[in-house]
């Protein structure tokens, strides 16, 4: 295979030798040293081939990669820390633009803010910061991109807290479809910044983010642990507890095997900024029902948080995920949780549920893209093992479990957590009007969808002049 265009054609070997000669970074094709390990990416269940890859060296090596693409019809993938789902982050035969060396970051201590270039980590993001003492909303696994998080959203530890990634964007610079490098903030070019704040990769590429930061120390964090068989206590107690949380207070649930062979439901909390009451809200999540058979406390620095479930989501695996959200957990959809997590087809397959809320909620729902700001649950179902002749088993349960807890949602879903799953579920992830706005937007910056390797949002169609 080499560099194919969308007609399937190969592109002639003086048009890539001029984008070599072009752009500072490092070009690898398919029989280039270093390409084995350039096309790569952190799901082991994508082994696509690239036809060419970009390693960009400064934004404007992403503006010739991009022109390039669009010059000859050549179907690109944007990669940064190459974390996504559904294997967007690679494509075969096309042309991938790899970020993953931009990690240029600079904080700002008079405003408030940290720039940073967007092949950065959050690992990387979270060490700077910290060290002033300051923090972002990032998610919850330390080696996730901070491009592709951001602009889907942003759902982590700190976003009851501080609100998602996307509510503390301040600007961006984007390179469009045409080459163009806008500015995107509040004041500049408005509609591209509201696009960006929830809308994944369709209207740009994002080279620069500008994210206000807010103080940050360390945080209490633990876990307090039940049996399955007292499901019915800890729904009822999570879902009371979860209604008169405190903001600070970022709660996840999931479930572990105990050593008598049955099933355990761990919560865990992060108190994000420990005060006097901390003891008595841990306290209170211990009182659910029967005795916890596990119960753990610790104070740990911010970025060491962020690391907790870094050993869960190890790179090179074969992953596979449903996503939806709930309004609260009942006994019967935890029972059925937990049914689901006991079928499971391979031990590194996990079930979790996030609560949302807090700041979150308080932003209204018109102000960005993403558009679920309901209190409630994201609750994740992620298949995962290392085999490839296991892939139709572990799919096939993710599939089906999800299935079985469709009665339960409450329609939304994470664009993050969404593979490759067709129009309807993009839709779910952002509501009629939502994907309206974000379509006619499309088309405003992006109306040949050269941004296409992504949840893709079609552009709208020019209005049909109204007949006599």
């Amino acid at each position: 295979m080499t560099l194919k265009n969308r007609s399937g054609q190969p592109v002639e070997q003086s048009h890539i030798d001029a984008l070599r000669a072009a752009v500072r970074g490092e070009v690898f094709a398919q029989d280039d040293e270093g390409y084995a390990q350039a096309r790569l990416v952190w799901n082991g269940y994508f082994n696509r081939r690239p036809g060419l890859i970009v390693r960009c060296a400064g934004a404007a090596d992403v503006v010739d990669a991009v022109r390039f693409a669009t010059e000859h019809d050549i179907l690109l993938a944007v990669r940064s820390g190459g974390h996504s789902y559904p294997g967007h982050s690679t494509i075969d035969d096309g042309l991938v633009v790899d970020l993953s060396r931009l990690k240029g970051i600079r904080v700002d201590l008079q405003r408030g803010v940290a720039i940073c270039e967007p092949g950065l980590l959050l690992a990387e993001l979270d060490d700077e910061t910290y060290r002033f003492g300051l923090a972002v909303t990032g998610g919850q696994v330390s080696h996730t991109g901070i491009a592709g998080l951001t602009v889907g959203g942003g759902i982590g530890w700190l976003c009851r807290a501080q609100g998602l990634t996307v509510d503390n964007l301040v600007a961006a610079d984007v390179v469009l479809a045409d080459g163009e490098v806008r500015r995107a903030s509040a004041e500049d070019d408005a509609d591209l910044f509201w696009a960006i704040r929830g809308g994944g990769g369709n209207f740009g590429i994002v080279t620069s983010f500008e994210y206000r930061l807010h103080p940050q120390g360390a945080c209490r964090t633990g876990v307090v642990a039940y049996r399955a068989a007292d499901h019915a206590a800890v729904a009822r107690g999570l879902s009371a507890f979860a209604a008169t949380a405190p903001d600070r207070l970022a709660l996840a649930a999931g479930f572990f095997d105990l050593e008598d062979g049955s099933t355990g439901i761990a919560v865990r909390y992060v108190d994000t900024a420990p005060a006097e009451d901390t003891d008595a809200l841990v306290d209170a999540l211990a009182a659910f029902g029967p005795e916890p058979v596990l119960r753990t406390t610790e104070t740990l620095p911010y970025p060491k948080v962020q690391q907790l479930a870094d050993a869960d989501m190890a790179h090179h695996r074969r992953y596979y995920t449903r996503s939806f959200m709930v309004d609260t957990v009942t006994e019967e959809a935890l029972a059925t949780l937990i049914e689901g997590y006991r079928s499971r087809k391979s031990e590194l397959s996990q079930i979790g549920l996030m609560l949302l809320g807090g700041q979150v909620a308080r932003i209204a729902p018109e102000a960005t893209a993403f558009p679920h700001r309901d209190p409630g649950f994201l609750v994740t179902l992620l298949g995962g093992w290392t085999e490839e002749q296991d892939d139709r088993a572990n799919t096939d349960w993710c599939r089906s479990v999800y299935d079985t807890l469709q009665r339960f949602t409450s329609g939304g879903v994470y664009v993050n957590e969404l593979v490759d799953e067709g129009e309807r579920r993009i839709l779910s992830a952002y509501g009629e009007d939502h994907y309206r706005r974000l379509s006619e937007l499309k088309a405003k910056y992006d109306p040949n969808n050269v941004f296409r390797v992504n949840q893709n949002i079609k552009p709208a169609k020019p209005t049909e002049p109204a007949r006599a």
